[in-house]
């Protein structure tokens, strides 16, 4: 597998310092729980213009050689349930931003096309339909819009599989990991042997995680270090006005 980055590139949103994800309040359902930091400022970042497309990351990696479709397929949705992330969805309740698990139906996981001796040349229409898809505003909180997931064969040997994920779920190097366990995934099943365990753990683990560091010592002690060390330095370059 050849990885191909996209045009579009998803700008790292800058979470507030210190500040730790909002709770959830008592009203929002019994399957919802917080937000990461980095999501959380991810999520602010979104407010400011939520119909552009910017937070989307991508990449395309060409696959040569025979493929099993189906069995990439199946590949593809154990990956995808292994990776929480990649099925939240975000809502707010009074204002206070949290997440739940809605991972996207088996059926609808996909979308499938043999582009060849079309009309038009096949990696020409792939890439006007993976553009499209791209430049395309996604809803964290809407259930299926958060990752959009293609697969299209471009030659007798050769295809192309397109990931599309909001940045709330995933960065560049998380979507790496997702294609490194499809193929492990992919290859072991290909041999009729078990996978290995997977190496995603569970989202809310990941909450908790964070929770306990925010409130430990060693936090306090990170950002007296931090504060410290970057005390006097001059203010950051911003296109922000300053009058």
């Amino acid at each position: 597998m050849h990885q191909r980055p996209l045009d579009q590139a998803a700008p790292a949103a800058t979470p507030r310092p210190g500040t730790p994800s909002p709770g959830v309040p008592g009203s929002a359902g019994p399957e919802d729980f917080p937000l990461l930091t980095a999501q959380a400022g991810i999520h602010y970042a979104s407010q400011i213009d939520p119909k552009s497309p910017a937070l989307n990351t991508a990449d395309v990696v060409e696959i040569q050689g025979p493929l099993d479709e189906a069995l990439f397929e199946r590949a593809l949705l154990r990956t995808v349930t292994e990776a929480e992330t990649l099925g939240v969805c975000v809502r707010e309740t009074d204002g206070i931003p949290a997440q739940h698990l809605a991972p996207p139906a088996p059926d609808r996981l996909l979308h499938r096309a043999d582009l060849r001796g079309g009309h038009r040349p096949a990696e020409e229409a792939a890439r006007d339909w993976m553009h499209a898809d791209l430049t395309r505003a996604a809803d964290p909180g809407e259930a299926g819009q958060l990752t959009t997931q293609a697969l299209f064969r471009v030659a007798d040997d050769r295809y192309w599989w397109y990931q599309r994920v909001h940045h709330i779920a995933v960065d560049a190097y998380a979507l790496q990991l997702v294609g490194q366990r499809v193929a492990e995934v992919y290859t072991a099943l290909a041999a009729g042997l078990e996978p290995a365990a997977t190496r995603f753990a569970p989202l809310r683990d990941l909450v908790e995680d964070e929770r306990r560091y925010l409130d430990s010592e060693q936090y306090t002690i990170d950002r007296e270090f931090w504060a410290g060390r970057m005390a006097g330095r001059p203010e950051p370059v911003t296109l922000a006005g300053g009058g």
